[in-house]
């Protein structure tokens, strides 16, 4: 008993002098961009190369995270493997071409931008 309090009081004040490292002032902004295409009406096809826009009227100064787009179907996350794994969202100036993976064809399809803060876009169609 004795051995475990003296690793969790150690691996306490390593958690601490670690958190107490980061700046407090560093800056932490949250972004949560307008995705812009695709939009309701839209139309993709299975193994296409489309692209994914969103606005960059509101763009940090600092972004704290890369990018990753997402593809959900009837308001979830259709799988665990993103379109795009990871990207620079700064980089990316609002645009990424990704390939339409092979899915069941419908209308209520939706990108998820993840990076600062997840964003969905609307709902829009894929066909075979």
């Amino acid at each position: 008993m004795m051995m475990m309090n003296s690793l969790f009081t150690t691996f306490m004040l390593m958690l601490f002098s670690f958190v107490s490292a980061v700046p407090l002032n560093t800056l932490r902004d949250v972004w949560v961009p307008k995705i812009t295409s695709p939009v309701s009406g839209t139309v993709w096809t299975v193994g296409e190369t489309v692209e994914v826009t969103w606005s960059t009227a509101d763009t940090p100064v600092y972004i704290s995270n890369g990018g990753r787009i997402g593809l959900g179907r009837d308001d979830r996350i259709i799988a665990d493997d993103a379109l795009i794994r990871t990207f620079d969202l700064r980089e990316a100036n609002g645009a990424i071409n990704v390939t339409v993976p092979e899915v069941e064809a419908g209308d209520d399809y939706f990108i998820v931008l993840f990076g600062d803060s997840g964003n969905w876009s609307d709902k829009f169609t894929i066909q075979a």
